[in-house]
């Protein structure tokens, strides 16, 4: 009697785990196909390539998200997440490459290009009927909700991250026009966060903040009189903070850092600035000459063009080049954003 109840909660348990089985495959099936595929690795580098515009490099370290071009500097982690959301982006329909207009949907020439690790997804015009955008990868043509566009055209400054502090050396020791400050002042001061960012203009002014870390490396900041606005003479941003933190002298401290560093920029009172060369080999933009996924000939590209238009048809329309079109939906000139010029 006992071996019986046995057998039969064996065979329960075979049941109930096949029943599992099934319905994950199911609804593994039934799952809509992503721009990137499921289960896809979060990428090392990213580019973003914009004809006329800065291209924006970032990678992945263990401390976070960096900024690599045209900045070195920490990139804003939330910014760079709601980027690599494009990847889960839901595909409406998709056809192969040769089979598509890709002048008529904007995706020859290339003018704006995503690159994560190695794989290119070319951005396109917008679809007037569903109002997705086209998006070319892997020789085919998708069509993806327009949810990303903001993020790609972005400026640079919007991927830098509002912590004037660098995340990784953290700093152990600071001084302001070489007097200490205290420990719990350098502690108030890593966790600080600015409003907003801004490209310098003109010359850095007001005391000397300088933070060093424990392996040497040091970073200068002009802080201004109100001690609201921060600024990296090497970089040539300002970081405006909502309120002044308090800085707190304590004559008494002593610098445990060893020799300043040249690994990372450092900078002068007068903004001149000394680099090593950065280890990070970025590939070939995705923009230039010889790029082979959907890349115009090279001789017939026009760098700085302004104007941008979008795909004047649906896809349908679209999959015979002599098919008559509907209209033409401007996209006009994207926002041209001021760049600040590195050091």
């Amino acid at each position: 009697m006992r071996s019986r109840w046995i057998l039969n909660l064996v065979l329960i348990l075979v049941l109930s785990a096949l029943a599992w089985a099934m319905r994950h495959e199911l609804a593994v099936t039934r799952a809509s196909p992503t721009l990137a595929g499921s289960g896809a690795a979060e990428p090392h580098l990213i580019e973003i390539a914009r004809e006329g515009e800065p291209t924006i490099a970032l990678e992945r370290l263990v401390s976070g998200w960096r900024m690599r071009s045209p900045w070195d500097i920490d990139a804003d982690p939330d910014r760079v997440a709601a980027l690599l959301a494009i990847r889960d982006a839901p595909l409406l329909r998709s056809v192969p490459a040769q089979a598509a207009a890709l002048e008529e949907l904007g995706l020859d020439p290339v003018k704006l290009r995503l690159r994560l690790d190695t794989t290119d997804i070319a951005m396109g015009g917008l679809d007037p009927i569903e109002h997705w955008r086209y998006a070319a990868s892997d020789d085919l043509v998708h069509l993806i909700p327009d949810r990303f566009q903001h993020l790609l055209i972005a400026p640079p400054l919007d991927y830098v991250a509002r912590m004037p502090l660098p995340r990784d050396p953290v700093p152990v020791f600071a001084t302001r026009d070489t007097v200490p400050l205290s420990g719990e002042t350098l502690a108030r001061l890593s966790v600080l966060v600015a409003e907003r960012i801004e490209p310098l203009i003109g010359e850095p002014n007001g005391a000397l903040l300088e933070l060093s870390a424990s392996d040497g490396t040091r970073v200068r900041y002009r802080v201004s009189e109100d001690g609201r606005r921060w600024t990296r003479p090497d970089l040539r941003l300002t970081y405006v903070l909502g309120e002044a933190p308090e800085l707190i002298e304590d004559p008494g401290a002593i610098d445990p850092t060893p020799p300043v560093s040249l690994a990372v920029p450092f900078a002068d009172p007068d903004g001149d600035t000394d680099a090593a060369p950065l280890d990070t080999a970025w590939p070939e933009s995705p923009l230039s000459p010889g790029s082979d996924v959907f890349a115009p000939d090279p001789a017939t590209l026009t760098y700085g063009d302004p104007e941008w238009r979008e795909s004047p048809g649906a896809l349908d329309s679209l999959m015979d080049p002599d098919a008559p079109l509907s209209g033409e939906l401007p996209l006009g000139s994207p926002p041209r954003f001021g760049c600040a010029r590195m050091m």
